[in-house]
C-alpha cells in the first residue's frame, strides 16, 4: 500500500551557487560522506548533489515530516539505482527515482507501507 508519495526540483545552477557561497557548512549539514565522495568524481558534482538534496525533500514530503538531512543517505546499488538509507522509518520503504537534464535535477519518491 502507498503511504505517500513526493516530488521535487532543483535548479542545478541556483543550487551549485548556494554550494559557491556556503561552501563546506552546507555540504557537511546536507550530504553524508559517502554521498559527497559518490559525487565529488563526477564530472559535474553539482548535478548529483541537486538531485540528492531533491531526493531527501522529496522523502521529506512523502514523509509528512522532516527528518534531519544527514539521517537520510541516498547511495547506489552496484546496478547504479539509487535507493534511500534512513533512520526513523519505522517500517515504511522508500523508492526513489532521480533525474536531471537541462539544468534542473528532480527526484521523486513513492513510500510504501506494510507487505504490499
Amino acid at each position: 500500500m502507498i503511504y505517500g508519495v513526493g516530488i521535487d526540483a532543483v535548479d542545478v545552477e541556483r543550487f551549485r551557487s548556494a554550494l559557491e557561497r556556503w561552501g563546506d557548512r552546507i555540504r557537511k549539514r546536507l550530504f553524508t560522506e559517502s554521498e559527497l565522495r559518490y559525487c565529488s568524481i563526477k564530472r559535474r558534482p553539482e548535478v548529483h548533489l541537486a538531485a540528492r538534496f531533491a531526493g531527501k525533500v522529496s522523502l521529506f514530503k512523502a514523509l509528512g515530516r522532516h527528518l534531519r538531512f544527514g539521517d537520510v543517505e541516498i547511495l547506489n546499488d552496484k546496478n547504479g539505482r539509487p535507493f534511500i538509507k534512513a533512520r526513523n522509518l519505522y517500517g515504511l520503504k522508500p523508492v526513489i527515482t532521480i533525474s536531471h537534464d537541462g539544468g534542473i535535477s528532480i527526484a521523486q519518491v513513492i513510500i510504501m507501507k506494510g507487505s504490499g
